[in-house]
């Protein structure tokens, strides 16, 4: 196979029969302008070459709407996977592509003569297994490398049984999702604990490809940039990927056979185990980095976000309003009495006046009230600009741009808060992202239609780890708020990277 790196998740492949086009994203920003593709493409135009587009799971830097709308090839077929929320086949209907199939998980389907694709769910996310010709192409990308080490070893037990010899592997190897960057607590080094949780998953990158032992791995999937001021510093904190080949020597190496580990920008093309670095990108590399770009390809957005347009009083006065009936909506979905006691505030970064927004409950109903200041006994002050908010309550996974874009801020005032999820807690009333549980209840059709078609074993194996995630320590909040990363590093055996090579 001949695969072109484009851009974060997208990849074109060619097996000679067909080409596929994965994950396409670069039509725009994701996550409410927030996420920004970076760096940016130098070929996206080839996307529409492809016959084929494998979307592998519903965030936006996969699943990215403008970019599909954009595409002039709508003769093109897509794949998305079957999941228990619908409607996803009209929606990519609605963009202009006749031809939709939904992939059910774990079963072969059919591109062309010699070329088959298989989608594995793990949860949401879904790994891309690309067949043809006797190869093996391997597109995790955001599926295992957040994931406990229990799920990643499920995967790859399940995933060698089934193709003992796999040539390419393609994973993701860096953070996308407000925690624990997002959340504040007295005491926290965010940016110390931001960077261990990055070597977390560039650990994870090199376990998963330890396991299945391609002959060729790529890290990807981790190109974006945040461009909002409060937010930047996110962007310094990720591990470099030209570090990762010498990391996987140090903390995987058996020292009998070397891995191949290449490292691939837009515009790099992998044939077999011939990496050809042509991308315009490696010549414009500062010790292994591209971040001295960024302010070169957005300068015109980051000044924009440098001076962000204030809510008029009337219009902060409606929201309000809207705030106020969301969450007594939210809150009656859930059951109302475990908010009882729950106290938080907003502070809305757009609003000149009065801007935190102070909400608790008495007697069943949310109240609201605005202040110059947040009060003493609010929990947690959750901070964002009202465009978020405003999206997040109006689409059923708009809260995706606050649990995965970095749209809100959380503060708890108490370190006691750390192990009780309160930002969840809030992160709920505040969205209107669908559980599986009200959904069945809304939709029990679509639901058990999508259950009837999943294999059991592979799936409820699946699930079952999947279900584990929340109560794992990569999840744990009273883990990575307390804890220093020197302590967090133990808990995770990784090494200190000061011990490490530098990179090459």
């Amino acid at each position: 196979m001949k695969v072109e790196y484009i851009s974060h998740a997208c990849l074109l492949i060619d097996t000679g029969d067909v080409r596929i086009a994965t994950d396409p994203w670069f039509a725009g920003p994701a996550y409410s302008q927030q996420w920004y593709v970076f760096p940016q493409p130098v070929n996206a135009a080839a996307v529409d070459t492809a016959g084929v587009i494998a979307i592998s799971h519903g965030h936006e830097d996969h699943f990215h709407a403008r970019t599909l709308r954009a595409l002039t090839n709508k003769s093109a077929q897509v794949y998305y996977p079957d999941t228990w929320f619908g409607g996803a086949r009209e929606f990519i209907q609605s963009l202009g592509f006749a031809h939709v199939r939904e992939a059910v998980s774990w079963r072969k389907h059919s591109l062309t003569a010699r070329t088959s694709i298989t989608y594995l769910a793990n949860g949401h996310d879904n790994i891309i297994v690309i067949e043809s010709g006797g190869e093996v192409l391997l597109d995790i990308n955001d599926a295992l490398h957040s994931e406990s080490a229990a799920t990643i070893d499920f995967f790859i037990a399940e995933i060698k049984q089934r193709w003992p010899r796999i040539d390419v592997l393609f994973c993701g190897f860096g953070g996308a999702s407000y925690f624990p960057n997002m959340l504040h607590v007295e005491g926290k080094d965010d940016r110390a604990i931001g960077a261990v949780r990055e070597q977390l998953f560039a650990h994870n990158f090199c376990r998963v490809v330890a396991g299945l032992k391609p002959r060729v791995a790529v890290p990807f999937a981790a190109d974006f940039a945040l461009l909002a001021p409060a937010e930047r510093w996110i962007n310094d904190v990720r591990f470099s990927r030209s570090r990762i080949k010498d990391y996987f020597a140090a903390a995987f190496g058996d020292g009998h056979q070397e891995q191949l580990i290449y490292v691939m920008y837009p515009g790099d093309v992998l044939e077999g185990e011939q990496l050809m670095t042509i991308s315009p990108y490696r010549a414009q590399l500062v010790d292994g980095e591209l971040t001295h770009l960024i302010d070169e390809q957005y300068a015109e957005e980051i000044a924009r976000k440098q001076h962000p347009e204030m809510l008029a009083a009337a219009a902060a006065e409606e929201l309000s309003d809207t705030l106020r009936a969301h969450i007594n909506q939210r809150a009656a979905s859930f059951g109302i009495a475990q908010f009882n006691a729950l106290k938080f505030c907003l502070n809305l970064s757009d609003v000149a006046e009065d801007n935190f927004f102070h909400v608790d409950f008495e007697h069943g109903t949310a109240r609201l009230r605005r202040a110059a200041e947040p009060a003493d006994d609010c929990a947690v002050v959750v901070s964002a600009p009202s465009r978020i908010l405003r999206y997040a309550m109006k689409y059923d996974f708009g809260g995706d741009a606050i649990g995965i874009g970095y749209g809100a801020d959380f503060s708890l005032r108490d370190r006691s808060l750390a192990g009780r999820n309160v930002d969840q807690i809030c992160y709920q009333l505040l969205t209107r992202v669908p559980t599986r549980k009200e959904y069945l209840r809304e939709h029990p059709r679509q639901v058990v239609s999508h259950l009837l078609r999943q294999p059991p074993v592979q799936t409820w194996r699946s699930w079952r780890k999947s279900a584990a995630r929340n109560g794992a320590a990569n999840y744990d909040r009273s883990v990575w708020l307390l804890r220093d990363a020197g302590e967090l590093r133990e808990m995770f055996g990784l090494p200190e990277m000061e011990k490490l090579a530098p990179p090459r």
